[in-house]
């Protein structure tokens, strides 16, 4: 009987030691970087091995006036104004795995971390045909889709006991994009001159931008090469 206990006292002993083991493992965080144009991103960490761990962001940014003003006019060459009004909405979703250096766990020090990114943004405008004697709007709407890789660098601090602070220094990604964006609208033949010479002149240099329209409306569509940059400042909480 007296080696029994002993047994279950040793069994309950590792039971115990095996569960501290597997706690604190997770972490959770918000980018407050993205909050000051009204994007919000949230990071879950699962550490599995000792310098290895694997992360998720989710992202998301309702639909609102389009953000860094001046940062779109350098990369769109728009004379007509066509995205002065207009609202962009963006979703992404990333997962990572993440390689600490060091003698640190896996949540602490420098790291790399190769990751894959979808994102989707949408976006909202109108255009205005202007003829002698009246003005026409032609609502226009659709997303673009985009698949990209890249790889990621920062570091990651223990601030306090479960609080952490992670810094993604800069994750350069390439891949491609599909989008169309459409304005079905019926347009007789100088409504539709009208928009072509709106148009003519409309480009987007990061992107490979095909501008059709007919008597049913107006049809942009993109495909082709898409690259970014992600970055984060996270404050995490580890449990």
């Amino acid at each position: 009987m007296k080696h029994h206990y002993q047994a279950t006292l040793i069994i309950g002993i590792l039971a115990m030691s095996g569960l501290k083991a597997q706690e604190n493992t997770n972490l959770i965080k918000l980018n407050i970087l993205p909050l000051a144009v009204g994007n919000v991103a949230f990071e879950y960490e699962k550490a599995i091995q000792q310098r290895l761990s694997l992360n998720a962001t989710l992202s998301l940014r309702p639909k609102s006036g389009l953000p860094f003003r001046s940062i779109w006019e350098s990369a769109i060459d728009d004379p007509s104004d066509i995205l002065v009004g207009a609202k962009f909405g963006a979703f992404s979703f990333t997962p990572e795995v993440r390689f600490y250096l060091g003698n640190n766990d896996a949540f602490r020090g420098f790291y790399f971390a190769p990751f894959v990114k979808y994102a989707r943004y949408s976006l909202s405008t109108i255009l205005s045909v202007e003829e002698r004697d009246y003005q026409k709007e032609v609502p226009i709407s659709g997303a673009l889709n985009a698949l990209t890789a890249g790889l990621a660098i920062g570091s990651q601090w223990r601030l306090g006991e479960h609080i952490y602070l992670d810094w993604r220094i800069i994750g350069p990604n390439y891949g491609f994009n599909n989008g169309t964006f459409e304005g079905k609208t019926q347009l007789n033949s100088d409504e539709q001159e009208e928009l072509r010479k709106q148009l003519e002149d409309f480009d987007i240099d990061v992107l490979d931008l095909k501008k059709e329209v007919d008597s049913e409306g107006v049809t942009f569509k993109t495909k082709g090469p898409f690259a970014g940059i992600r970055t984060a400042l996270s404050l995490g909480y580890r449990f």
